[in-house]
């Protein structure tokens, strides 16, 4: 495995870790919204898909985006 391939994978790492971290505070908040408000099951379920489908696309382009960035970084610097 070459020094890419790692940094690449660390960089993918770090960002999909502060995301989780990010994920989890918003779950937090989303379960105070929902105790507090009268959404019903059915528009809550819509809510978490769409929400599900954003957090998808957002760790998929980040992860290649801070891995290609590490890398990039590496490259020029080394």
């Amino acid at each position: 495995m070459s020094a890419s391939s790692v940094l690449f994978i660390c960089g993918a790492s770090t960002f999909l870790v502060v995301f989780s971290w990010f994920k989890a505070a918003a779950l937090q908040v989303f379960k105070l919204e929902l105790s507090t408000s009268s959404i019903t099951t059915q528009d809550s379920w819509k809510k978490l898909f769409k929400v599900f489908f954003v957090d998808l696309l957002i760790c998929i382009f980040g992860a290649l985006s801070i891995g290609i960035l590490f890398v990039v970084a590496f490259n020029s610097f080394h």
